[in-house]
């Protein structure tokens, strides 16, 4: 018997619209939403549903909800939070190669500091785990795996609580979306060149800023030739 799919419930029916519209600029930053009679009756959803889900967004920061006034949309680049990240990232239809690209070019950013300071903390959970890196012949996924679990895990050594939070969220989407990175065997051998590398300075107790750096920069970059080509 074949799995069939569950039925999508309402709320989640018309929460997926309404991201639909505004991640797809027709209701951009500034848009007034009709009245909520006339969006559940556009939506066809009940109007308690729909003021459930209104609401849910507003918390999220995709709405702004003022009362006696239309219903606004929040410029969610600028005003959003690690709701509006979650919401992205766990909705198929809403996350993307940009997400990823902004996300790579962040990283670069917050980890080589806090891959220091996990080398600080704790260097010798990071090279225990360097111990079991991929070889060559690994398939993709389980690269993909790996590089995520060695992130999370100088995340986790660094005690920043924000950066755990961020990367928590952003699970779903690197799993589907890295597997694509480490098909090319160039990528798979550039990484366990850093892996190897990695270790060595933890080893030796060097500091790990700028190997991390580098590499989070030449990720950024495969990334982006990667999605011009696709």
């Amino acid at each position: 018997m074949e799995k069939k799919e569950k039925p999508i419930k309402p709320a989640q029916f018309a929460e997926n619209e309404i991201l639909k519209a505004i991640i797809s600029n027709e209701w951009p930053a500034g848009h007034k939403l009709p009245p909520e009679r006339e969006l559940a009756e556009i939506i066809g959803v009940t109007r308690p549903t729909l003021r459930e889900v209104l609401q849910r967004l507003s918390r999220d920061g995709w709405l702004k909800i003022t009362h006696g006034r239309p219903t606004i949309v929040n410029d969610y680049k600028l005003d959003g939070g690690l709701g509006v990240l979650k919401t992205m990232v766990n909705h198929k239809d809403l996350s993307s190669s940009n997400l990823i690209e902004d996300w790579l070019e962040f990283r670069t950013l917050i980890l080589p500091g806090l891959a220091q300071k996990a080398a600080t903390i704790n260097a010798k959970s990071i090279i225990d785990k360097l111990e079991n890196a991929p070889m060559a012949e690994s398939e993709s996924i389980e690269f993909a795996i790996f590089d995520w679990e060695i992130q999370m895990l100088i995340i986790s050594q660094s005690g920043n609580s924000i950066a755990k939070m961020l990367y928590n969220d952003l699970t779903n989407i690197y799993h589907k979306q890295s597997a694509l990175y480490f098909n090319d065997n160039n990528t798979k051998l550039k990484s366990i060149k850093y892996y190897s590398i990695l270790k060595e300075y933890l080893q030796e107790n060097k500091d790990i800023t700028e190997i991390v750096k580098a590499s989070m920069l030449e990720s950024y970059e495969i990334w982006r030739r990667i999605r011009i080509r696709n």
